[in-house]
């Protein structure tokens, strides 16, 4: 990146609504001139606020610069930038980006809404194809040196979940022979799609604290643990309850302030 417009970034920074306004006015090559003496978080936030079709200008003419913001700006910039590209463009994009949480976390917010279990769904600790060598994934286990290795799960050659290993009959089974699709516990999935409002009614809850979560097609995309979604849960019961509770204080300031009102009116009339 070139050296930084430290007046123009300043401007940028304070007010990207005014900057953008004002950048949209040139061309592309122009606007990419600007933004690349920008910090590429205060990049991202000026170009979010720039219309559509410049957006998909200024990806053709340096989207390397464009992957630049995505990997170097904070979360929340980012999809606020990807919420102003078109569907095709921003998945191809995400998909190109190296960074694989940060590529799974914009997929997320791609594929589906903040109210859904795909939207909470953090890495799986442990992964194993169900075809390896028991043994292999006895000595992956002991590796971890005691640690708890936190859940893992069990998947077919194309990635679909088959069920959770079961580390206390690999551990404590003598000998250990065959492949790991021996030692498969079965629990079912969650689906990305459902709601977390729904999800917190699986009873397989009552056994596990962590569950896997899977695509449309059965594919492992990751896990959600139990404390995860119950807050998740909470949380959007308390904003729900502030907001409630705030209309109910503001009609009964209403009410009050109607009453005096009233109330002076008759005390006026009297006189």
């Amino acid at each position: 990146m070139a050296d930084v417009d430290v007046l123009n970034a300043d401007f940028a920074r304070s007010d990207p609504e005014a900057f953008a306004r004002i950048l949209a006015r040139g061309d592309a090559d122009e606007i990419n001139e600007v933004l690349e003496r920008l910090p590429p978080a205060v990049a991202a936030s000026v170009v979010s606020r720039l219309p559509v079709p410049l957006i998909e200008d200024l990806i053709d003419h340096n989207e390397d610069a464009f992957n630049t913001w995505l990997v170097d700006t904070p979360i929340d910039t980012a999809i606020a930038l990807l919420g102003r590209v078109p569907r095709e463009i921003s998945l191809a994009l995400v998909n190109s980006l190296g960074d694989r949480i940060r590529r799974r976390r914009f997929l997320q917010y791609l594929h589906y809404p903040a109210h859904s279990i795909g939207a909470l769904v953090s890495d799986v600790p442990l992964k194993f194809r169900s075809d390896a060598p028991a043994e292999e994934a006895l000595e992956e286990l002991r590796e971890l040196g005691g640690e708890d290795p936190g859940p893992a799960v069990v998947v077919l050659e194309d990635g679909s979940y088959l069920g959770l290993l079961d580390m206390w009959r690999l551990l404590t089974g003598t000998p250990v022979t065959g492949a790991v699709s021996n030692y498969v516990l079965a629990a079912s999935p969650l689906h990305a799609e459902t709601p977390a409002a729904s999800a917190i009614s699986d009873p397989n809850w009552h056994e596990h604290n962590w569950l896997p979560v899977v695509d449309y097609e059965g594919r492992i995309l990751g896990g959600v643990t139990r404390a995860r979604l119950f807050g998740a849960i909470e949380h959007r019961v308390s904003e729900r309850v502030r907001g409630s509770l705030f209309t109910l204080l503001l009609s009964e300031m209403l009410y009050v302030t109607g009453q005096l009102v009233s109330r002076a009116s008759v005390r006026r009339k009297s006189s």
